[in-house]
Order: C-alpha cells, then structure tokens, then sequence
C-alpha cells in the first residue's frame, strides 16, 4: 500500500529538511479533528515497489529513518506538483510538518510523527487510515519484514496541536499560537537553531543585496577603469564568499522549475 509519491515531480524540484524548530501552532480548521482511528500501513522511502523514490510529496527528500507519516492526499486537498502546481504549493504548506501521536493499540506504544507525505487514495481504506513510514512503524509495532498484509488494525492517532518545520513543505510560515509557548522537546522559541537559522539566512540575503547595489554605484563613479576593476574584484569576492554559505543557512522558494534561492538568482541574472 503506498503513499503517494508524484512520478512527475522532477528532481529538482526537492529539497531537504534543515534545522527543526516545534511549536505550537493553530491546526487547519476541521482537519481530523480530535482522535482518529483507522488501518495503518507501512512504506519505505525508496523503492518502486511502494512507489517511491525518496522524494517527498511535501517537496524535500526524506529517507526510512525519518518519523513521518501519510494521511489521505483527498483530506489535505488532493492536488500534485503535476495537477496544480499553486494548489500543491499551498497544500503541503498548510499541512506538512503537523505533529501527531501514533499508537498501536495492540502494543500500546506510541511515537511522535510528523505528516512529511501524502497517501494515495487508492489505498486508503477508511478515512483515517495513514501510511507510516517503515523506521517508525517499526518501533510501535515490530518490524513488519516486507510483509505488506502486516498492518496495525485500528491504530490510533491525534494531532498535537504542534508543528516540525523540519517536516514543513519549503516555503512554509505557521501562525504560532498566541500563548508562545513551545513544542514537546522544548526545541521550539524565538531563540532555537531554527530560528536563528531563519535570522542568519534574512541578514546574509541582505547583505548580499547591499554589495551588490556597491558594484553598481562603484561602476557608476569610480575614476579610472583600474580603480573599477580593483573595487569590483574585492565587492565580487564579498558577495560570492555570501553566496556561498547561502546552502547551509537559507531556506528554499519554488521557482517553478527548481528550489533556488532567490537573492542569488538576483545576482546571477542581473
């Protein structure tokens, strides 16, 4: 029983999760409200026989580590990268990165996850039926050891009322609830990594912007062609040494062909 992974969603099109940061957060009105319960399968991130090739339909890899989990693709609006590009963009991004506590009632363990893909409706069963994938299903149940008849009966699951952003789809900005208060692992504040991540991404976005507007006015000004060709040469290897470091700070934004940053695609074109 798969989750739906969009065959026609390119490569390129993907990232990968960064730095986390859960909070507490207001849940889409009406989306499985209170505790759920319904069939619970199992999927790798990888492989053709759960049509999947470890690309996400929230747009980021992920891998069988990874402790997410699918509802129905219909529940959370139905669209593709293929069907409804602007569709798909404000779907994952309202629900991708929602925390849920799952339990097998017949081991009674339970675990934190995070929706992080959409489950094909072919295989949905009953409404609340969810794929989870192989590494979490696994330590609530017992490792299922590719037998695809090895489903939890009547697992059960509740949104927390919390979100991951390292599971949100790119793009993503959650309302944080009025209390401020923070998620379950107490990684989620103004001052966690991944806020600080966010911070250090908008200062070096600016800053690159800034450098870029002084090779202009340098070209503009200076003198003599060696004094352009010298100012420039230093600006330059400002703004690149920003560029740079952009991979491991910056989120990225769907351009329609690809994740790029979009500061940088400033740079390059102009």
């Amino acid at each position: 029983m798969p989750s739906l992974f969009s065959l026609i969603m390119m490569a390129g099109a993907i990232t990968t999760p960064v730095a986390a940061d859960i909070y507490n957060t207001n849940l889409p009105s009406g989306f499985f409200p209170g505790a759920q319960s319904g069939i619970g399968s199992w999927y790798r991130a990888s492989t053709s026989q759960d049509s999947t090739n470890g690309q996400s339909w929230c747009g980021y890899k992920y891998y069988n580590s990874d402790p997410v989990f699918a509802p129905s693709l219909k529940a959370m609006g139905g669209a593709t990268w293929g069907s409804n590009p602007d569709a798909w963009r404000q779907q994952t991004r309202k629900y991708c990165g929602l925390e849920a506590k799952v339990t097998d009632p017949t081991t009674g363990k339970s675990q934190l996850m995070y929706i992080g893909d959409s489950f094909d409706d072919a295989w949905v069963r009953t409404p609340a039926s969810i794929d989870i994938m192989i590494d979490a299903y696994s330590n609530i149940h017992g490792n299922p050891n590719g037998d695809k008849n090895n489903v939890i009966k009547g697992v059960q699951w509740e949104l927390t009322g919390r979100v991951n952003t390292k599971f949100a789809a790119p793009g993503a900005s959650w309302p944080v609830k009025s209390d401020g208060s923070s998620g379950g692992d107490g990684s989620g504040s103004g001052s966690s990594p991944g806020g600080l991540v966010r911070m250090a991404c908008v200062v070096t976005k600016l800053a690159i912007g800034d450098a870029k507007d002084g090779l202009v006015a340098l070209a503009l000004f200076a003198r003599s062609p060696l004094t352009v060709s010298v100012g420039i040469a230093k600006l330059e290897k400002v703004v690149w040494g920003l560029h740079n470091r952009l991979d491991s700070i910056c989120e990225f934004t769907y351009n329609g062909t690809g994740f790029e940053f979009d500061r940088l695609e400033e740079i390059r074109t102009s």
